[in-house]
């Protein structure tokens, strides 16, 4: 122990550019967090998530089901509101030399735009008839994806399946 003692009274030069280093290394950390601590209320996510629509229906004691539809889904899961300009379903077809475009409703006007609050869940209804027609001017291998953007120009993707896969799932049902 005296030896420890000893060699730190040499060798102080040495003991005091470790702890500044030490210390040095803890207010990198502080200042890190208080930033990222400082941005959490100006959080921006947002979620997508879509679902068939299924009606149910009972004739002669017997129970039907029939897909009348899909649900785009935008969940706000951040800290802020976010005003949405498009909410709905996007094709990606490389046939057009990959040029993307948005599938607008026929029948419906767009009800999924809007400001969303934290926590909040917007929803846009495509019809099965709107959708089939839709997918029947694009290539059966355009890609499909469920779409959003924001005021900021911010886009949000979710891939959701092939047109020809689509398709079939909606027109066999």
């Amino acid at each position: 122990m005296n030896d420890i003692i000893t060699w730190c009274n040499a060798n102080n030069g040495f003991l005091t550019a470790v702890l500044s280093v030490v210390g040095l290394l803890l207010s990198i950390i502080a200042i890190t967090v208080s930033i990222n601590a400082a941005r959490l209320p100006y959080k921006k996510k947002l979620k997508l998530s879509s679902s068939m629509d299924v009606r149910f229906e009972k004739v002669n004691d017997k129970v039907k089901s029939k897909i009348v539809g899909i649900s785009v889904n935008a969940a706000n899961i951040g800290s802020r509101n976010i005003n949405i300009t498009y909410l709905g379903i996007m094709v990606k077809d490389k046939s057009l030399s990959g040029k993307t475009q948005k599938m607008t409703k026929i029948r419906d006007t767009i009800t999924g735009t809007g400001i969303i609050a934290p926590t909040e869940i917007k929803t846009e209804l495509y019809s099965k008839d709107d959708l089939l027609n839709s997918l029947s001017l694009v290539g059966k291998n355009a890609k499909i994806y469920i779409y959003a953007t924001d005021s900021e120009s911010k886009d949000y993707y979710k891939y959701l399946g092939y047109t020809e896969k689509l398709a079939i799932s909606l027109s066999t049902k």
